[in-house]
């Protein structure tokens, strides 16, 4: 099978010739290829040589254009400030409260913001690879795009606490709204890599985990908009045979089953949920993506510990009839070892596939 077939036919719950190996490596292959991260998340042409060369590196099943979490933001006017090599932070949200919410409109994602970085990255990695190697691009969930959009992190969870306070329809009716927006912004983009050549449309809802909110704020604020965006690309995602994946960090024991409803191909889980209670929770209907831990493991650890690791990950899936994906738990950290990652590509190429 070549990597793409692997990893699409693990997505599905199909057989599979060997475990495929996924790990979340953007800016892993900046450092990887010695490009500042301030360059490598504006250009395209730059951001697909660095993660060509981790892929001759490294051999995984499927390649990451990836870097940052505000290229939407800045398609509807948010201000960043663009540190030499670390990923950037918000400096202006596009609105300041919830009045202006109406304001906002729909960025377009071959011209505004950053998107079109991402787009001409993952159309040279389509035209480089062929149909050999898996391409997955990003997709910063609607509710970590709603706080960017509106009064940073702090000040949106906050209005969230309010208006479930004071039991506010008014402001629930703005925090809707600017969830639509922010989901219809997503959508958009996500059916652009799709034609630009993604094998994957991604939500990654940081914020969305309950280190962060409550499974009551999950299932208010967040479910319904990710239910959403998932239904309103299921046309194009099955038109280009690709796949959809959800990743919120953290543990998400208390809302890995609403997860598993939202529509979502496969689930990515972070290291924090052991992947056999996840399978437990979400049943064999949905592909799993995980787990091993970027910092003490991958970033830390050993190639011997990488092993042990992912044969752990491995065997907690034996016997399961969903599919399986060796992924990290979250983003692969920069200048990890180069050892490592190859450790946990070979590991998951050794053991027997998803049958």
């Amino acid at each position: 099978m070549t990597s793409r077939e692997r990893f699409l036919a693990a997505a599905r719950g199909l057989y599979t010739d060997c475990i495929p190996a996924a790990p979340y490596n953007g800016n892993f292959g900046a450092a990887l290829a010695g490009i500042p991260i301030s360059v490598y998340n504006t250009d395209g042409k730059q951001m697909a040589d660095a993660q060509t060369l981790a892929w001759e590196k490294i051999g995984q099943d499927v390649i990451v254009a990836q870097s940052d979490n505000y290229y939407i933001a800045e398609g509807f006017g948010c201000v960043i400030e663009q540190p030499y090599d670390t990923t950037p932070n918000l400096v202006k949200p596009a609105v300041a409260t919830l009045d202006e919410v109406e304001k906002l409109k729909v960025p377009d994602p071959y011209r505004d913001g950053r998107m079109p970085v991402y787009l001409e990255a993952i159309s040279l990695l389509r035209e480089r690879f062929g149909n050999e190697v898996a391409i997955r691009g990003p997709g910063t969930g609607p509710f970590s795009l709603a706080s960017y959009l509106m009064g940073g992190t702090t000040e949106f969870l906050m209005q969230i606490a309010y208006c479930e306070a004071d039991n506010d329809s008014v402001k629930e009716s703005q925090l809707f709204e600017l969830m639509d927006v922010s989901s219809d912004a997503l959508i958009v983009f996500l059916k652009a890599q799709l034609s630009a050549g993604s094998d994957t449309a991604m939500v990654g809802d940081s914020l969305a985990s309950l280190s962060m909110i409550s499974p009551k704020i999950y299932e208010k604020y967040v479910f319904p908009y990710e239910c959403k965006v998932f239904q309103s690309i299921r046309a194009d995602v099955k038109k280009r045979d690709a796949v959809t994946i959800l990743h919120i960090c953290g543990d998400t024991r208390d809302i890995l089953p609403n997860m598993a409803q939202t529509g979502a191909d496969i689930l990515e889980i972070d290291a924090k949920v052991t992947l056999a209670d996840a399978r437990i929770l979400v049943g064999d209907k949905i592909a799993l993506m995980g787990n091993l831990e970027p910092t003490t493991v991958l970033f830390a650890g050993t190639p011997e510990h990488v092993q042990n690791e992912s044969l752990k990950c491995i065997r907690a899936m034996e016997g399961s009839q969903g599919g399986f994906i060796l992924g990290s738990g979250c983003e692969v950290v920069p200048k990890s070892p180069e050892v490592n990652l190859k450790m946990m590509v070979e590991t998951a190429h050794n053991a027997s596939g998803n049958m």
